[in-house]
C-alpha cells in the first residue's frame, strides 16, 4: 500500500480572490505601470520635484509596496545622497454599501 504524498505548500490551495480583490490587483498593476514610466521620465529629465509627486502619488493612490518601489527606484537613479520627502497618506476606510 502507498503512503499519500506529503502535504506541501504548493499543494495546498489558496482562497480564490473576489472580484473586487481582481478588480483592485489589476488596478495597482497598471497604476504602478504607469506611475513608473512617468518616474523614469522624471528622473531622466532631472526633474526631482516632479519625480517626488509621482512618488507621492503612489502612496497616496496605490499601496505602500507601489509608493515604496517607486521610492527604491528613484534611490537606485539618483542615488541615496538626495534626501527624498515623500508624503504618507493616511490609510482609507473602504465604505461597506449596506444590502436592499
Amino acid at each position: 500500500m502507498l503512503a499519500p504524498p506529503p502535504v506541501t505548500a504548493s499543494t495546498l490551495r489558496e482562497p480564490a480572490k473576489t472580484l473586487r480583490e481582481k478588480g483592485a490587483d489589476s488596478f495597482h498593476a497598471a497604476l504602478a505601470a504607469v506611475l513608473t514610466s512617468a518616474l523614469d521620465d522624471a528622473l531622466a529629465t532631472g526633474d526631482h520635484a516632479r519625480a517626488v509627486n509621482i512618488i507621492n502619488r503612489g502612496f497616496a493612490e496605490g499601496t505602500p509596496q507601489v509608493g515604496c518601489d517607486l521610492l527604491c527606484r528613484a534611490i537606485s537613479v539618483v542615488g541615496a545622497a538626495r534626501t527624498w520627502t515623500v508624503q504618507l497618506a493616511p490609510p482609507t476606510a473602504v465604505r461597506q454599501r449596506s444590502a436592499p
